[in-house]
């Protein structure tokens, strides 16, 4: 008998990897989701929105969090401006721009750029338009008031630049896009087995986080609305490429003796 065990995983595998998935499927899917949320961001926000807050109330976590931005709690007419603008230019460009172009340069490196790039993307849009759109569902169904809403004259609430965005707080879109798409991207930078893939990681979480944390500064949203979005966003994010588009190629492995012990290795 072996004094002690010792088990050793080795992934021998050559990046990049294949992954599954269905073009006749995948792209019809992914370019469904997108149109159903461009039009109804766009097109149809007006007669889908609540023209009045169904969920009014708030609770003593939210407002304890909304005061460190907003210590008087003021309201105002769409929320607080240099916040709101940073967290655009982070979450819908800054963010896209990092992801693609990290995905798009690992894949150079690794010599696979043709192959697989334009499936990368097709991927992460699916993955992240999905969540994308239960998001602006719930926002639609649910008309929770904005932080910037309450104590509000519905005079001051008209003289904004998009009223009909008053009562969609629930739950963060922002957060909702930047984790589903950072997450994404990683998790198959991850299947691909691209080297260097850990970076991926480490610049599209900070950057989703800090979108997540301008969108309390704007007082665009609750720390319940960010939470939840960011939850969601990430999950999705992970799992759903996890699990719908794995590796391609069958598992092997093999054990082999080693001086203290037993040693695993092959392709996973």
């Amino acid at each position: 008998m072996f004094s002690s065990l010792v088990l050793a995983v080795m992934l021998t595998q050559a990046a990049p990897q294949r992954l599954r998935w269905e073009p006749k499927v995948d792209i019809p899917v992914t370019g469904a989701l997108i149109t159903g949320w461009v039009l109804s961001e766009f097109a149809f926000k007006k007669q889908l929105a609540a023209p009045s807050c169904r969920w009014c109330a708030t609770n003593g976590f939210d407002t304890a969090v909304r005061s460190v931005f907003n210590p008087t709690l003021s309201p105002s007419a769409e929320g607080i401006g240099p916040a709101h603008v940073a967290s655009n230019l982070i979450g819908f460009v800054g963010v896209p721009l990092a992801m693609v172009g990290l995905d798009a340069l690992l894949s150079w490196r690794d010599g696979v750029f043709l192959e697989a790039f334009p499936v990368d993307l097709v991927l992460v849009l699916e993955a992240t338009f999905s969540i994308l759109g239960l998001n602006q569902a719930v926002k639609f169904a649910v008309g929770r008031g904005r932080p910037y809403t309450v104590g509000a004259s519905p005079e001051l609430l008209a003289g904004g630049h998009d009223p009909a965005d008053n009562n969609l707080s629930f739950f963060s879109g922002h957060s909702t896009f930047t984790f589903a798409l950072a997450a994404s991207t990683a998790t198959i930078a991850s299947l691909r087995g691209y080297r260097h893939a850990w970076v991926v990681w480490a610049v599209g979480i900070p950057m989703a986080t800090a979108t997540a944390v301008l969108r309390l500064a704007a007082d665009k949203h609750w720390t319940t609305d960010i939470l939840l979005g960011s939850a969601l966003g990430l999950a999705t994010g992970i799992l759903m490429p996890t699990l719908l588009h794995g590796r391609v190629g069958p598992v092997t492995a093999r054990v082999s003796p080693m001086p203290n012990g037993l040693a695993l290795s092959g392709r996973f």
